[in-house]
């Protein structure tokens, strides 16, 4: 462990985590959560620059941020937290576990169908996700997932065969995996 610290820093993980996730770090753009620092510019800046890379999410760390005047296409983003008492004035802040909940629900969520993941659960897979350990799986249980490793569109005339198998990922580790989203 103390060879990759060397090679990357905590910050450097946690952003690849943001950006790989299409997930923009309000933090780097150097504002202050006090209630009182105009951080107006550099809100709107972090709202411009998800925009221009296609992300979707803006995270806003724990604090309470002010911004004078207005700021522009900020309904084009959504603004995540993981603090119920994070604020910007105006501004909805969605939380994590609440946006994790709902993305499970749906399709699009924040890890795509074919996304894969590294789980540290010991036992349970999460709903709409399957261990990667190569197993087979009936193919019109999992279309949309089987059309995304094959790359096919699927319609009525497509030939599919009964079963597909998912793609066999280790981590080399007892208590993780890599897990894929299937729904």
């Amino acid at each position: 462990m103390s060879d990759i610290r060397n090679l990357v820093s905590m910050k450097e993980l946690q952003d690849m985590f943001f950006y790989v996730f299409g997930i923009v770090p309000l933090q780097n753009y150097g504002v202050v959560g006090d209630g009182i620092t105009d951080n107006r510019l550099n809100i709107q800046q972090a709202i411009y620059d998800a925009i221009e890379v296609g992300a979707k999410y803006i995270f806003v760390p724990k604090g309470e941020y002010y911004y004078s005047n207005t700021l522009f296409r900020a309904d084009e983003v959504i603004f995540l937290g993981n603090n119920v008492s994070t604020k910007i004035d105006g501004i909805e802040i969605r939380q994590f576990p609440d946006l994790w909940s709902e993305a499970q629900a749906t399709t699009p969520a924040l890890v795509p169908i074919a996304g894969v993941v590294i789980y540290a659960g010991k036992d349970t897979i999460p709903t709409n996700y399957l261990e990667c350990n190569g197993q087979a799986v009936t193919t019109t249980d999992y279309i949309a997932l089987y059309s995304k490793l094959n790359n096919v569109v699927v319609n009525e005339d497509t030939d599919l065969p009964e079963t597909f198998n998912i793609p066999n990922l280790s981590t080399g580790q007892e208590n993780t995996k890599y897990i894929i989203r299937a729904k």
